[in-house]
């Protein structure tokens, strides 16, 4: 956890962290008007068809890559338990029926 002052330099520090140690990143700027599906997934409509659209806190999740969340303080209520899950015990359930869960608790 990075905890500081509001502005660029820590989003800069987490970036060049990334950078240094040859990790790919996915970047959440939350707000108060961030929702579930800026976290999990976008329902869109492409080429006639529906489509769930990948957020970035799943395709770090799916692909292993380091969750930047910068302005977490300004979350909205509902949206705490679902980050809190997703952090704390490696938990999805997503809108196209998939359900993310950590391997060590896939192999129990």
């Amino acid at each position: 956890f990075l905890l500081g002052p509001a502005g660029p330099l820590l989003r800069h520090i987490a970036f060049r962290f990334c950078e240094v140690l040859g990790r790919e990143m996915e970047y959440v700027g939350i707000t108060q008007d961030t929702g579930e599906a800026d976290l999990k997934q976008r329902c869109e409509i492409c080429d006639g068809s529906i489509e769930y659209v990948d957020q970035p806190p799943v395709k770090a999740a799916i692909h292993g890559r380091v969750l930047v969340l910068e302005g977490i303080e300004k979350a909205e209520r509902n949206v705490l338990p679902l980050l809190n899950n997703l952090l704390e015990n490696r938990e999805m359930s997503l809108e196209d029926r998939r359900f993310l869960l950590s391997p060590n608790r896939a192999a129990e």
